[in-house]
């Protein structure tokens, strides 16, 4: 059976291993560090009632956006497996509709559909990332890799926000638990 995560990390250690050389950089450096210039993005993620649930940054380098998503407070998400989504609007309003399809008042409704890349018409979604397991304390911590979307994408026009679901097979598993505006602040 395909096992997705044992693959990421099988071949982030080749990767890892393919740079090592005789101008070998230290531990705390990584050839994937965002370029001078601020290259990296950041959202920070909050429940309705405003309180924070995690911190996300984008980092780009050679064609790829490197998402690394950490929980700032333990016991607020419920343990599982939690969607991962960047969303079209970077709004992250509590009972708000939809800016596109209107619809039922909902949290974070305001960030609209799942983001889509210019240019980028097939499945999954753009901005479908790999999913969030919670532990059973409510601690998180995920690194994931994609070339489904550039800086400037996520940056454009309305801007986007990060979004974080319930957890999967629960009866939330579709709600917005968690909304965060991705910018350079």
């Amino acid at each position: 059976m395909f096992k997705p995560n044992a693959f990421l990390a099988a071949v982030s250690v080749l990767i890892a291993l393919s740079g090592c050389s005789s101008n070998q950089q230290s531990p705390t450096t990584s050839s994937a560090s965002p370029a001078p210039g601020g290259q990296a993005l950041t959202a920070q993620l909050h429940t309705a009632d405003g309180r924070s649930v995690a911190t996300a940054t984008f980092e780009f380098a050679n064609g790829y956006a490197t998402v690394t998503v950490k929980t700032t407070a333990d016991h607020i998400l419920t343990p599982g497996f939690h969607g991962l989504h960047i969303h079209e609007v970077g709004k992250c309003e509590p009972n708000s509709v939809d800016p596109m399809m209107g619809g039922a008042p909902g949290d974070f409704e305001s960030a609209g559909m799942h983001f889509q890349a210019p240019g980028h018409t097939g499945e999954p979604m753009s901005g479908d990332l790999d999913p969030l397991q919670v532990r059973q304390d409510g601690a998180a911590y995920l690194v994931t890799t994609t070339d489904a979307f550039t800086r400037d994408n996520l940056l454009a026009g309305s801007k986007t926000a990060l979004l974080l679901h319930g957890a999967e097979h629960g009866p939330d598993a579709e709600k917005r638990l968690a909304c965060g505006v991705i910018g350079t602040g």
